[in-house]
Parts: structure tokens; sequence; C-alpha cells
């Protein structure tokens, strides 16, 4: 359902027309420039890292092009004129400009297209990007998947938003367009990541990593960590490099672009299978991640992931939920814990998982009221915390991908 309301003037500079198109007509797409461009200008020398750039340039060319298809094709089979001009948007160093009609009231969005949604906290490092979309008109962010939280959170700071998945917060003086077609983050139908075989463990290995020293060996190094042969780790590594997301650097080493490679995984990943139980404490997660770790059998028996892993890497709020990968029956001697009907009325969570790779490779730990409490691989624990859910969680998320991606472990 699409809610519609009459347009006002809004008071704001628009940029100048470009040139008039039918209400059918397509977008167009302007490409990149040529790799051979790129040499005579650059040099062979750096080539490598404009291929890199070009690739997250052509995603991001993807990503807008197809939000904004959906956006227009929507909103005209609500009874909307919506006209992109990609010209004019170039020319004040924009993505795109949206305008909307209705009658003779008249709407502009600057678009704003990016790789991922912002996380929650980092909403508010968008202040100067939204000042300076308002000197064009009404900002209008645009990435693969907006969840409902963080939906929320962009309207709250006067952002208007759209997605691929056909979700859209269009808001503007006097006009109101909403639409969720899905709360769930579609799942990619093809060029997906590796997962079998070790491949899921070279991916998290490669994102919580780098280029540092425990992968400095390159293939051999990761198939170590992955427990997997060299050639299959080098199979893995050509498979995401034809994705983009990683490329060979020489001596023998891979660079991962671990942003977007932290992105595909959390878009991806489908879970750890394998089974698990629902459980209720009167003590609080922590507590019973506490008493689990002290029974533990072996040091690597168990992995702490959402609420209370990512709480002790960086505190947030009072954990609600604990949710532990165990690879065998757990010692819950001592522990209260009752059996729940089922996730809504569970606090604990324990799960058997298929997926090794959920538990951290090296060792991740923490030491809390005197235990050491072993946790689960931070790709885990941040595709716990979302599939979790809630504003907060989203936006312990976002603290947890900084210290992953910017604080050795």
């Amino acid at each position: 359902m699409v809610a519609v309301e009459p347009t006002r003037a809004s008071g704001r500079p628009e940029p100048t027309a470009g040139p008039t198109r039918d209400a059918t007509s397509a977008t167009t797409v302007y490409g990149s420039p040529p790799l051979n461009q790129a040499i005579a200008a650059e040099g062979a020398s750096a080539v490598a890292c404009w291929c890199i750039s070009l690739v997250h340039r052509i995603s991001t060319v993807l990503i807008l092009t197809l939000v904004l298809m959906k956006l227009v094709e929507s909103l005209r089979s609500a009874g909307v004129d919506a006209q992109l001009d990609r010209h004019t948007a170039a020319d004040v160093g924009l993505d795109a400009v949206l305008t909307l009609r209705r009658g003779d009231d008249r709407s502009v969005f600057a678009v704003d297209a990016r790789r991922r949604a912002p996380y929650p906290n980092e909403i508010a490092g968008l202040e100067a990007k939204l000042a300076s979309l308002r000197d064009v008109g009404h900002p209008l962010l645009v990435a693969p998947f907006v969840s409902d939280s963080v939906g929320e959170a962009l309207t709250a700071a006067g952002w208007s938003w759209a997605d691929e998945a056909g979700n859209f917060d269009l808001r503007a003086p006097g006009l109101l367009l909403r639409q969720r077609t899905t709360s769930e983050r579609p799942r990619r139908t093809s060029a997906r990541l590796p997962q079998g075989g070790g491949g899921t463990a070279i991916v998290r290995a490669l994102i919580r990593f780098g280029e540092r020293e425990e992968a400095a060996g390159g293939a051999s190094a990761l198939a170590r960590l992955a427990d997997v042969s060299q050639p299959r780790a080098s199979q893995v590594l050509g498979r995401l490099a034809d994705l983009g997301l990683v490329t060979k650097t020489g001596r023998g080493r891979w660079r991962p672009d671990r942003d977007a490679l932290l992105d595909r995984f959390l878009a991806e990943y489908p879970g750890p299978g394998g089974s698990q139980q629902f459980l209720y404490s009167l003590d609080t997660p922590n507590e019973v991640a506490v008493a689990l770790a002290s029974n533990a059998t072996t040091p690597d028996a168990i992995g702490v992931s959402a609420d209370v892993g990512p709480d002790l890497v960086t505190a947030w709020r009072k954990p609600s939920v604990l949710i532990v990968y165990a690879r065998d029956e757990l010692d819950v001697d001592g522990v209260d814990l009752v059996s729940a009907q089922g996730a809504d009325d569970a606090n604990v969570i324990v799960r058997y998982p298929v997926d090794s790779s959920v538990f951290a490779s090296p060792r991740l730990s923490t030491e809390f009221r005197g235990v050491d409490v072993p946790l689960a691989d931070p790709s885990q624990m941040l595709w716990d915390l979302q599939a979790l859910g809630g504003m907060d969680r989203w936006e312990a998320a976002g603290r947890l991908r900084e210290w992953l991606l910017t604080t050795s472990h």
C-alpha cells in the first residue's frame, strides 16, 4: 500500500530541469571509463587499486539503478509522476535527482546511493551529507536493504529512504509515500559467496584479520585457519576475486575489502544449521554465560554470541537474550535453566551448529567476573544481533562492526 498526500512547495532551491522525458521512459545508466583510459591516465601501477575502486563504483551504480527503477515503478502505479535526472545530478555532485509531480504540486529529492544502509549509530555522522543534500532537495538515501528499525531511525533523522526490496519512505511538506513489501533481507540468487567446504570459514578469517599477520601466508595460512586444503583455499580466493571482494597484492597475499565482504556475509549467510534448544533462566544472560563457561570441558567447547558476546566486547545495554553455540551436549550442572515453549518464551538459546566456523578461529575470549568466556566468531555475533532484531541491537551491531574492522583482536 502506498499512501499519497498532495505536495506543497518546499521553499528549497531546485535544480535546473534536465531534458524532458516521457513518464514511461527508462532510466539511463552512465558507465565508467574504460580500463585503457585509466592505465593511460594513472599508469600501470595504479591499475589494481583503480579496479577495486571501479568495482565499488559499478556496484553503487547498480544499486542506485535497481532501487530507483523499482521506486519509480511503484510511484507511477500509485498515480505519481516520477522523473529521474542524472545529468543535473552530476552537475551538482549528486547520484541522482528524483522529481515527483502530482497535479500542480512538485517535490524534488536529492539522492545519495550507498552500498549498505547505515547502522543507527552511524546516522548522526551523516548530518553534513544531509545538510548538503538539502541545498538541492529533500535528502533521499538508497541502499540494497533498509530494515524496519534502521528505516525508523533514518526517518527520525530527516531522511527519506528506499531500498532494492521495494521498501521506501518518502517525505516532503504535505507528501507522505510509504511502502513496506518485506521486513526480511532478500537473499541473493546468483554470484553468491562460497560457503561449503570451508568457504565460510575463509570468508570469516578474511573479515576478521584482513592482511594482518594471521593471514600473511595467503592461501596456505587461510587453509590452516579454515582447516581445508591449500587448493580449496585458493579456489575460494579465486571466487572472491571474481566477485571483486579480494585482490592479489603479490608475495602470495590477498587484500580483502573487509567492509564489502562483511556486508555480503551478513546478507547471504543461510544460518548455522543443526539443532537448537529454547531455555529460560531466572539468572541474567551474563550469569548463565559465566556458568556455562565455567562448566565447559574444553576451552573451545562453547562460543558465546548475542546479546552477551557483543556486550562483553563493547558494552551497549543490559543483555536480555543469550545465544550460545556448543560442540557437544552442555553441562548445565548448577545452572538455573528450564525448558521454554519456544523462541518467544526463551532467554537462553543453545545451538548445536552444523557450521563449525561459528566458533572463532583462532580462539577469541574475554574475562568476565574472573572467568574466561569463549566468544563466537565476531561475524556470527553480528549476524545473530541482526537476526534477533530491534533498534538497540542494530546500534550494538554498529559498534561491534566498528570494533571488528578497526581493532586488533
